[in-house]
């Protein structure tokens, strides 16, 4: 639900801030100071992002996804101002087909975002260490009825700005033909850095399923239909 209300928030505020901005502030040196710093800093965070960078705080790394909206907003309100007539009507149309569809998405389309937003969303998250960080997520809720998948990653903080974490580790099971337990069973041995999960033992409704994860190798061991129960 966090995650829904961070792209819903951003779909609909972004927009009117953007608008605000550059209604209240007349000097456009100033405004282009803004928008080039915010383009920079938007641009940092899909790098880093496409990187597999994240801050150790779900809620900052969704408002900082989300501000590239707000970005975007402005550098096409900016557009007014720009001597070239092209680009103003340019400017004018994109705000139009972007901004309808975004509110059209946040108005009409809230089930396909709240859908998509649950399955960006962990059901698992443990610190495996001072420094790991186990996330688990459950794939198969979203508006495609042909994936199901759970999907796990590990990600190590870095030593000089320990509130980001880089992944270091991820790993997608396919649930299609065998169905796993919604959260598994986890443990983790800091002497050895191996990563255990495992689900289904013991219950029924779930196929027995475990894997050994060594983080040193990035090497898996998968057992199947057995019941294997954690170290």
């Amino acid at each position: 639900m966090t995650i829904y209300l961070y792209i819903t928030a951003s779909l609909i505020l972004s927009p009117l801030l953007g608008w605000l901005i550059t209604r209240k502030i007349k000097n456009y040196h100033a405004l282009n100071k803004i928008g080039i710093i915010f383009f920079v800093f938007s641009s940092a965070v899909i790098v880093f992002s496409l990187a597999h960078f994240i801050t150790i705080s779900t809620g900052l790394n969704w408002f900082l996804l989300t501000s590239v909206y707000f970005t975007v907003s402005l550098l096409l309100f900016l557009t007014k101002f720009q001597k070239n007539r092209l680009i103003r009507i340019g400017g004018q149309s994109a705000r139009g087909v972007i901004f309808g569809f975004g509110y059209l998405i946040a108005v009409l389309g809230f089930l396909f975002v709240m859908l998509w937003s649950n399955e960006r969303t962990s059901v698992q998250k443990e610190w495996l260490t001072s420094d790991l960080i186990y996330f688990e997520r459950n794939i198969g809720a979203g508006p495609d009825p042909g994936i199901r998948e759970k999907k796990i990653e590990v990600f190590k903080t870095i030593r000089w700005f320990p509130i980001l974490a880089r992944r270091i580790y991820a790993k997608t099971y396919d649930e299609w033909n065998f169905s796993i337990q919604r959260v598994l069973d986890i443990r983790f041995s800091e002497n050895d850095q191996i990563l255990y999960l495992a689900s289904g033992n013991g219950d029924k409704k779930f196929h027995a399923f475990s894997d050994t994860i060594n983080l040193n190798n990035k090497r898996s061991t998968i057992e199947q239909f057995v019941v294997l129960p954690l170290p």
